[in-house]
């Protein structure tokens, strides 16, 4: 797997967020979705601990991301998008 999964055309303006842990990709039948109307990052979790995971995110996003992003998160995904 690519991190992030990019889905859609840029620019890259939303970014929907996994579950967890071990989640992975759980959201990409939400980014197909709304990659038909929109460019769709989703980054995949792999630091093991909270400010880990939270510097991840921040990283996969200024490097892919067309800030600001707008952030949706799914289970640990809403936790984590809340905390960063």
């Amino acid at each position: 797997m690519r991190n992030p999964e990019k889905y859609g055309k840029p620019p890259f303006e939303t970014a929907v967020i996994h579950g967890g842990p071990g989640a992975p990709g759980e959201m990409a039948p939400v980014a197909r979705e709304l990659s038909k109307h929109r460019g769709i990052l989703e980054p995949l979790q792999s630091a093991t601990s909270v400010d880990g995971q939270v510097e991840e995110l921040k990283t996969l996003l200024e490097e892919h991301g067309d800030l600001p992003v707008t952030l949706i998160g799914h289970s640990w995904g809403a936790w984590l998008v809340f905390v960063f």
